[in-house]
């Protein structure tokens, strides 16, 4: 059941993977875009930044975005050569911007981790995408996982880098 819906915000969102040096890659509705270039920012309409997402990618091998089909939410997936980062924004009054700080759950007894990497898979719901990540150990073996990626809009505090903690969300994480 839950396969029709991932489909349709799937192909209604628009899931793009760009280099970091691509141009805009706008929300369904138009009126937003995130750009990744030396920076990864959130602008409007007219290119004006909101703000900045991510201050350099450089080390970024893929950069994924995934707008809402509503147009209020957005997740950023870099990609590094041995890890990778999810941020994302979501707008209420205002636009917010945060990061995914939990971690899929390691159990591995095949060395240590020494690269891990996600992908976005489609929007579950307007406020919920899936992601699917790869991890590397040391001696060898791989664990393929899934997850949902989810926006919760819960108190909390912003840390040095404007992000607001706690507002994005892993939960259902699986074995593929």
């Amino acid at each position: 059941m839950k396969k029709t819906p991932l489909l349709t915000y799937a192909a209604a969102a628009g899931l793009l993977v760009v280099s970091s040096q691509a141009k805009d890659v706008r929300s369904p509705d138009g009126r937003y875009a995130i750009r990744a270039e030396q920076t990864i920012s959130l602008i409007d309409v007219t290119g004006e930044e909101i703000f900045v997402l991510a201050r350099d990618t450089s080390d970024d091998l893929k950069v994924e975005v995934a707008w809402s089909p509503d147009s209020r939410h957005v997740v950023v997936v870099e990609n590094y050569r041995r890890g990778s980062v999810i941020t994302g924004a979501w707008k209420d009054e205002a636009w917010h911007k945060t990061l995914q700080v939990d971690h899929a759950p390691i159990a591995n007894g095949d060395g240590k981790l020494i690269a891990e990497h996600r992908q976005l898979a489609g929007w579950i719901t307007p406020s919920e995408v899936a992601v699917k990540g790869d991890m590397t150990f040391s001696g060898g073996a791989h664990h393929h996982y899934g997850y949902t990626l989810a926006f919760r809009q819960v108190p909390g505090h912003l840390d040095r880098g404007g992000y607001e903690e706690g507002q994005l969300i892993g939960k259902d994480y699986h074995s593929l």
